[in-house]
């Protein structure tokens, strides 16, 4: 007769002995893991409630439950709801060193990582992902989950990329899958990393024909990533099969910018600039049309109604002499300083606008101010100095264009500019000065060293012996240069 069925006809008034020993034998009817015993459990679940307890207490539970494997890690996932902060914590120890050898530990830090304390679940996914190829896949597991999904795909592109991969890309065509900029980081990065044939494995998942949006999504992931090239094109051109959402599209010209030669990619950013009704849109069929050689198709976008799309124009077309006539009038003109400085900017390429430049340190806006003179350091001209000494010696001047004069000035190794630099010096001498002019006043202070002249080494050793000079300025005349003095011909 067998043992249960012997503890079975004697469960009424029989020895219980016999019934105890059967069930721990067949691990059913009392709870207890195969293997277990009535003391085993009991001493788990005594260890696990003490894991919130005081240092002593929590350490030799901790040392209990490592010693006691997949039941005590399944003690440990049953009671996990009901733990304090600190004994969760202190559980995940516990399972981080069991993972490797015991699925009950992976499932419990899995378990551990959707928890919505941040530090909680950032502990439960580091475990996973060190804890070999069984915590990989408890990772693999979260990537499409909402709130731990985003930290897991990264930690497991990192830990195992050749298992990323496919987990990744299907990840792609989930809810939401696309619209997640840590998958996009993910691929790239699994991709860059993995061992096996990476390309195949996208190859693969193209050919199940992925959604326009997971395409689109998965190129822009790929951007960049050299090895990708060829990949990331066809990518693309797939997405264009199903484009439309103004979401798909943004991806599909933000990918187009690394991705191969393609008349069907050319001809689709084309159609964006000229058709698109969103200006994010058409701002972005410019930027891939640069980035893909056909620039000049941005020349028509400088009439646009939107600004931010002439500015994206603008700068696109520097040096572009067909348009340099219509750049130099919206650097006069145009209404909006934002293209009026991007139209300057992009000028600097062009020597026959340097009079446009000259004037636009004059505007009204301090951002045009600026990019005309961080135009001019660019270009081989000497008479702009005047205009740009007095935006520097202007007390009520905006810390940018103050900043471009100090640049300007040092290129030009300008030994006139020393008094006008000091007082850039002295406005952070105010009791409560703002952090602009204390950052104005350092690079003011590097400029003097770098000019080098008798005048403005002196300010500068007087700055060093003053004991009540704030420590931005301090550091400003300890630190190495990171460019040693240009001008030793201003030096007596």
């Amino acid at each position: 007769m067998s043992c249960c069925t012997s503890a079975s006809s004697q469960l009424r008034g029989g020895p219980r002995s016999t019934w105890i020993r059967c069930a721990l034998v067949i691990g059913v009817g009392l709870g207890w893991p195969a293997g277990g015993s009535a003391a085993d459990a009991d001493r788990f679940h005594a260890a696990v409630n003490d894991l919130g307890a005081d240092h002593d207490r929590s350490l030799a539970a901790v040392r209990t439950l490592e010693r006691g494997g997949g039941q005590a890690a399944a003690a440990v996932s049953k009671a996990w709801p009901s733990l304090s902060s600190l004994g969760q914590k202190r559980a995940i120890e516990v399972l981080r060193r069991l993972a490797p050898r015991h699925r009950e530990a992976v499932r419990g830090l899995v378990q551990a990582a959707r928890s919505p304390d941040a530090e909680i679940q950032a502990e439960a996914l580091t475990a996973l992902s060190e804890s070999g190829p069984a915590g990989h896949a408890g990772l693999a597991k979260l990537v499409s989950e909402p709130g731990v999904g985003d930290q897991a795909a990264i930690l497991l592109a990192r830990a195992d990329p050749d298992v990323a991969m496919p987990v990744l890309l299907s990840a792609f065509d989930g809810p939401s899958g696309a619209a997640r900029p840590a998958l996009r980081q993910a691929l790239g990065t699994s991709f860059r990393r993995a061992h096996r044939q990476a390309s195949a494995v996208v190859s693969d998942w193209l050919r199940s024909n992925p959604s326009s949006g997971a395409a689109a999504s998965a190129a822009v992931g790929l951007a960049g990533v050299a090895s990708a090239g060829e990949l990331q094109t066809r990518l693309v051109e797939h997405a264009i099969e199903g484009a439309g959402a103004f979401e798909v599209n943004w991806w599909i010209l933000e990918a187009a910018r690394t991705a191969g030669d393609s008349e069907s990619i050319d001809r689709f950013a084309r159609s964006e600039l000229a058709n698109a009704d969103a200006w994010m849109l058409r701002a972005s069929a410019i930027d891939s049309l640069a980035a893909r050689g056909e620039r000049e198709a941005a020349r028509t976008a400088l009439a646009d109604p939107y600004p931010r799309v002439r500015m994206h124009a603008a700068r696109a077309l520097g040096g572009d002499d067909a348009s340099v006539t219509r750049r130099a009038a919206m650097a006069r003109r145009d209404v909006w300083p934002m293209v009026r400085a991007a139209a300057t900017s992009s000028l600097r390429a062009d020597p026959v606008a340097l009079p446009v430049i000259v004037a636009a340190v004059d505007d009204p806006m301090s951002e045009v101010r600026a990019a005309a003179i961080r135009s001019l350091i660019d270009m081989d001209e000497t008479d702009a100095w005047d205009r740009v000494h007095a935006r520097l010696r202007d007390s009520d001047e905006w810390p940018p264009v103050v900043d471009a004069a100090i640049d300007y000035a040092v290129a030009r190794c300008r030994g006139d500019a020393t008094e006008a630099l000091f007082g850039v010096v002295r406005r952070a001498a105010s009791p409560t000065p703002l952090t602009e002019d204390l950052n104005s006043a350092a690079r003011a202070v590097e400029a003097l060293r770098v000019l080098d002249t008798p005048e403005a080494n002196m300010i500068v050793t007087q700055l060093a012996e003053t004991a009540e000079v704030p420590r931005t300025l301090q550091m400003a005349v300890e630190a190495p240069l990171d460019t040693p003095a240009q001008c030793p011909s201003l030096a007596p």
